[in-house]
């Protein structure tokens, strides 16, 4: 897949030959990095930072790309959560924009996407809004290959799925079957929102038009949403809980689902220093690690639902970025707009949903050196998989590659059945036997997307994204 020049806004003149900030490959040497769940959404971002573009930038077009390729958990219509590293401000910052509660309930909530990503760019980003909606708008417009990754993931899916016709008719053939991968997809209602956030601004939805149409859509079907609940609706810019890692300073949500991330992470590595841990974190440890832990947090929530994706970038400024954004189900309500055609999430308690999972970062702040970054999806198996792959990259010092590769098993708690990958060896099958006599082959646990700068450095840097999934990662050009 090879995204032309025009999907951004070029900045330099006709006939001038010096490139500018704004134009793609105007930036030589290293780039920094990008990994998503679905390929469309990582090129677009390695374009965005090749023309010079941030970390912000790049996550902001990634996203905007996302709800038009991957709306199954990227819609619009979602919410969620970024960590972010500013290497100016050197701050690790949490901001949340989280599905809204509706003041008279009902059961369609209020998006939060479209202002999280908003606020982000507003503060940190550097290339002009208008150019990071635009590929996501012609995609939209002129319509895109129906990709792996969202084919896939509806087809594991499909029991979950309900479509109303206006998704049937985008993604079912008349037989009911769903549309094959490769096919061209056309979303119009969805493309004349993008031109308007575009054109007018990421507030305009919460405050004009196009917010009224999104009202209109959802209270047709079941919801109870005022113009109010859109105007009143905020991010929210929070510290990160921080902790230590050795030298190094890891940010994860300021919630509970980082301090799970932070408890089972400590349990693992805390006060063994980088340079001094002498032998692998075996995967029998982190197993008794994570049911105690998971036990600890009285995990309510699905796994793998497929209702959230996650992803990473960073530039070649030490800037980074790392957010999961979700429906809590697939496809949410399974209502897209017939004005909007934004699919709209559910209004229901987070842990009648996929569990949500942190993203993280990694900095030396006394250096001002970012070095890791991952954000993952799958709900409990998610979390997992996000701290066993960061314990290998960084205790261990495994490539990110071999990291991702390596099998998982999981368990929610004493008594609790342990779920292994086929892959997992019979030798730690047994060792954890006794605590956990039923034990059941699945899938696949988790999938996440993750940068590492070997101590620091920007030409260091490597992105990865999980096999598990079909996703893709940004190659160093």
């Amino acid at each position: 897949m090879i995204l032309g020049v025009s999907l951004l806004a070029l900045a330099a003149c006709e006939g001038t030959t010096t490139k500018q900030v704004g134009e793609i490959d105007s930036v030589e040497g290293p780039l920094g990095g990008a990994a998503s769940d679905e390929p469309r959404a990582t090129l677009v971002a390695q374009d965005i930072l090749s023309a010079g573009g941030t970390a912000v930038d790049a996550a902001t077009a990634l996203y905007f790309t996302l709800a038009v390729t991957y709306p199954i958990a990227g819609s619009l219509g979602g919410g969620g959560e970024c960590i972010v590293y500013d290497n100016k401000k050197n701050e690790l910052e949490n901001l949340k924009f989280p599905i809204g509660v509706p003041e008279n309930g009902g059961a369609i909530g209020i998006p939060g996407n479209i202002r999280g990503f908003a606020a982000l760019h507003a503060r940190y980003g550097r290339m002009e809004w208008s150019a990071l909606l635009s590929p996501a708008e012609k995609f939209a417009n002129f319509g895109e290959s129906l990709s792996r990754a969202q084919h896939m993931a509806m087809v594991t899916s499909s029991a979950r799925i309900r479509f109303n016709e206006i998704l049937r008719k985008i993604y079912k053939k008349k037989d009911g079957s769903f549309r094959v991968e490769g096919e061209k997809i056309e979303q119009i209602q969805l493309a004349s929102v993008l031109t308007t956030l575009r054109s007018a601004g990421g507030a305009s939805f919460y405050t004009g038009g196009i917010g009224k149409s999104y009202v209109e859509d959802a209270n047709a079907v079941g919801g109870a949403l005022s113009t109010a609940d859109l105007f009143n609706y905020r991010p929210r810019w929070e510290p990160a809980i921080i902790f230590n890692a050795d030298v190094n300073r890891v940010g994860v949500s300021n919630s509970k689902y980082g301090e799970l991330y932070r408890d089972f992470w400590l349990k693992l590595f805390d006060g063994k220093g980088i340079l001094q841990l002498d032998k692998d974190i075996l995967l029998q440890d982190v197993i008794v690690s994570s049911r105690e832990s998971f036990q600890k947090a009285n995990i309510n929530g699905k796994s793998n639902l497929r209702a959230s994706t996650a992803f990473v970038t960073a530039d070649n400024e030490g800037n980074a970025v790392s957010c999961v954004v979700g429906l809590r189900t697939p496809f949410g309500t399974g209502n897209a707009g017939t004005i909007t055609g934004i699919v709209m999430p559910p209004n229901i308690p987070v842990d009648q949903g996929e569990y949500p999972t942190t993203p993280v970062l990694m900095v030396n702040k006394p250096n001002k050196d970012f070095y890791y970054a991952s954000a993952a999806s799958g709900g409990p198996a998610g979390v997992f998989s996000s701290v066993y792959t960061a314990l290998q990259v960084i205790a261990e010092g495994k490539s990110l590659e071999s990291s991702l590769i390596a099998p998982r098993a999981i368990t929610l708690g004493v008594g609790q059945p342990l779920l292994y990958e086929k892959e997992v060896s019979t030798s730690v099958l047994n060792a954890v036997g006794s605590q956990h006599p039923v034990q059941i082959e699945v899938d696949r646990l988790g999938q996440v997307n993750a940068i590492y700068c070997f101590e620091g450095k920007v030409f260091n840097c490597q992105s990865r994204s999980d096999p598990r999934g079909f996703g893709l990662s940004m190659i160093q050009r």
